[in-house]
């Protein structure tokens, strides 16, 4: 019996007989594989450690303190620099300008001011042009006095550029570390004498004289430059104006010594005992300046700076005296 043929028309079943696709069935596919998905198809989120969050979080806050930090010392770093340089300035255009009052010379050089020896006279007893010096210098020293009585002398080093400074003398060797001459505070401070000395340098056998060591070369700074063999052979002389009188020092001693060593005494139980302490300064320095001998009356004076370096240790310049002119 031939077999009849099912014209019926086919029933399309989209899961055994997908037919053609369209544009919308890609989507249609995704959001239906989906909706398959168990809950084992899907990977679960690693569990959270809390003592590792605390930990990152910590570390975030040690990195934002350190960043603070670096903000605060770097701001610091810059006010600084911009004070310690407006210190300088003011310190040079403070003493350039008393200078200039007191020696009559400009930029603060040693160099241009007119200098001793001093004690000369004429045949005729009237005093040369060096005491006329002296008798200026006293003038003006007895015009720094009445406004400071702490002001007790001039100090002149030709071969330097700054080196021309009043000296003051408080009641400890603390006070003008910051202290210009009318006692108003000043970082570069004041050149000063050492308390335990008399102001009369011819009663003294080892007259103190300090001053700090500024990286702009003020102050004392330039006793360095004695630290050169060719500085120190070509530049001998300190001159010190005081109301007694002007002293002329040559200088015999450059070194670097720790602060609590005796090169600042100023108490000797005997004569024989400052000369055995001359000449131990004389021996401890870098240079030798022929010629030099002490007896009991000699009279030297100690220029003393910090070194910048070591907090203990110190320069020290020492001349001894070679020339004085008293009234």
């Amino acid at each position: 019996m031939p077999e009849k043929k099912n014209n019926a028309p086919a029933v399309s079943d989209p899961e055994l007989n997908p037919g053609p696709a369209d544009e919308k069935e890609p989507a249609a596919s995704i959001a239906y594989a989906l909706g398959r998905l168990g809950s084992k198809d899907i990977t679960p989120s690693p569990a959270i450690d809390p003592a590792a969050e605390a930990a990152k979080k910590r570390g975030t806050v040690y990195r934002l303190c350190a960043l603070a930090v670096c903000v605060v010392v770097f701001a610091w770093s810059c006010v600084s620099i911009v004070t310690t340089l407006s210190g300088y300035r003011e310190a040079q255009d403070f003493y350039d300008e008393l200078a200039q009052d007191v020696m009559g010379v400009g930029e603060t050089s040693p160099s241009d001011a007119p200098t001793p020896p001093f004690g000369k006279r004429d045949t005729a007893g009237e005093s040369n042009l060096s005491n006329a010096m002296y008798e200026r210098m006293k003038t003006r020293l007895a015009a720094l006095a009445e406004v400071n009585p702490d002001v007790c002398g001039w100090i002149n080093v030709p071969g330097t550029k700054h080196i021309n400074y009043p000296i003051l003398q408080a009641k400890d060797n603390e006070y003008y570390l910051d202290r210009e001459y009318t006692g108003g505070y000043l970082a570069a401070g004041s050149i000063f004498l050492d308390y335990r000395c008399s102001r009369d340098f011819n009663e003294n056998h080892n007259t103190v004289i300090y001053g700090h060591n500024m990286q702009n070369g003020m102050m004392f700074s330039e006793l360095i430059n004695f630290l050169d063999g060719d500085f120190f052979a070509n530049n001998k002389y300190v001159y010190i104006y005081t109301q007694f009188g002007v002293y002329t020092y040559e200088v015999f001693a450059v070194f670097k010594a720790d602060y609590r060593y005796k090169y600042n005494d100023t108490d000797f139980a005997s004569h024989a005992e400052f000369v055995e302490f001359a000449n131990e300064m004389r021996d401890n320095s870098v240079y030798k300046r022929e010629g030099i001998v002490f007896d009991e009356n000699s009279r030297i004076i100690t220029l003393s700076t910090c070194t910048n370096g070591l907090w203990t240790d110190r320069y020290s310049v020492q001349a001894v005296l070679i020339d004085a002119y008293n009234d």
